[in-house]
């Protein structure tokens, strides 16, 4: 299995609080900016132009603000006409959800079936994980292929306008996509660049179709995860993002277990019950890294700390092991692919102080705090709902189930 891996201070400092929230707040009114344009120079100058000249109508003491305003109206009309048809084009467009099917896997692989959706696992690529293959970060960013890229503007307007009322607007985050196929021998594992944007066009539009008024599929990514003879597409050979998701399961050193509640707001399983820290990996998490589990293992725990508000000089002073137990593909979003992981905490229950900052408030909806004995019963068999709990998400279950193996090989000794 893989070894231990020790905190992501080193990463630096957790963004959290105001400082996030400020952020988002810009990116998202910079992202209709961006809709808007759409790469096109012209709207730029045109709207400086415009802009210059209502300014020059507080400063024109010659009688010419007629001429001035009719300047401005024509530098705002190419703003207006983009405007204009990105909502025609967000009203012709119309997702037609439709669930994957099950698909072939290549020998060593098998379809995991949770509660609430599928898992593609392979046991080898597991056991070598504590392998420490090296990370290659390519310099390019991803780019849509071009059926996808076409719309783009109308999937993150819709996903703007369709956002539950108390969510923040979605902003182009930056993530990791993993670009090749995991090899169980070994070899150099490579990552590329990529953002928020691109996975709403890609990953989580598997299982939908998007239609004209015409009916006809204009955006269809069934066919890069299952090719046509129902067999899984490799990451290689897929144009899909495939950013790269992590969760881990933590437990304290008294043997209590915590978990999330997901928000109504969070993109993946709302409502649901998650683990101790689940997201997708950020460039963030591969500084001073240069292997494969460390750069994983760092973002498990950033998201553990983000979502349990553990980021207080007091709390990042108690120290958290992680190590790296499995790895999958989800089969519901695009075939994705995600690590799990199981996060130590080197502190009874009694001295953390979780907390929800202002913004995790519209993904994270409470803490769970299992207790030793419930934990035990879940290393074993029992299900969550056996113990009166919500319905577990499905990086939950594969957290759950990689936890079962370690403790099977004796590797939860005094934890649990």
């Amino acid at each position: 299995m893989a070894e231990a891996h020790s905190s992501v201070e080193s990463a630096g400092e957790v963004r959290h609080g105001y400082q996030v929230w400020l952020r988002e707040r810009t990116l998202a009114a910079s992202g209709w900016i961006r809709i808007v344009v759409g790469g096109n120079w012209s709207v730029v100058v045109s709207s400086i132009l415009a802009g210059l000249a209502v300014i020059s109508v507080g400063v024109d003491r010659l009688g010419a603000k007629g001429i001035v305003a009719v300047i401005a109206g024509i530098g705002l009309v190419p703003v207006v006409s983009d405007w204009i048809k990105l909502r025609r084009d967000l009203h012709a467009l119309h997702p037609v959800e439709s669930p994957l099917p099950d698909v072939g896997v290549p020998d060593g692989w098998e379809v995991r079936r949770y509660s609430r959706g599928r898992m593609i696992t392979n046991e080898l690529i597991d056991e070598s994980l504590g392998r420490q293959q090296p990370i290659s970060y390519e310099a390019e960013r991803y780019r849509l292929p071009p059926e996808l890229a076409a719309v783009k503007n109308s999937v993150v307007a819709y996903a703007r306008v369709t956002r539950p009322r108390d969510a923040p607007q979605p902003f182009d985050g930056a993530a990791v996509r993993l670009c090749t196929d995991l090899d169980p021998s070994g070899g150099t594992v490579h990552l590329q660049r990529t953002g928020y944007f691109d996975v709403l066009t890609s990953d989580y539009l598997a299982g939908y179709q998007w239609r004209g008024r015409d009916l006809r599929a204009v955006a269809d990514v069934s066919r890069s995860i299952v090719d046509r003879e129902g067999r899984l597409v490799s990451l290689a050979d897929s144009d899909l993002v495939h950013e790269i998701g992590v969760s881990t399961l933590a437990m304290t050193s008294d043997g209590w277990m915590i978990l999330v509640v997901q928000g109504g707001s969070a993109r993946s399983s709302p409502g649901l019950l998650a683990p101790t820290g689940s997201g997708t990996m950020e460039p963030i998490d591969l500084h001073g890294r240069f292997r494969l589990v460390d750069a994983v293992a760092a973002g498990m725990e950033r998201e553990l700390r983000e979502e349990n508000g553990l980021h207080t000089d007091v709390m990042r002073a108690i120290r958290i092991e992680t190590e790296v137990l499995g790895f999958g593909r989800w089969l519901e979003k695009g075939a994705k692919p995600e690590f799990f992981g199981f996060s130590r905490i080197y502190a009874p229950i009694r001295r953390l102080d979780l907390r929800i900052d202002l913004s995790e408030r519209p993904y994270v909806a409470g803490h769970l705090r299992i207790p030793p004995p419930d934990v035990r019963s879940l290393l074993k068999d029992a299900t969550f709902d056996d113990l009166g709990h919500p319905t577990p998400s499905v990086p939950l279950e594969a957290c759950l189930a990689g936890l079962r193996r370690l403790r099977a090989t004796g590797g939860l000794t005094y934890w649990g």
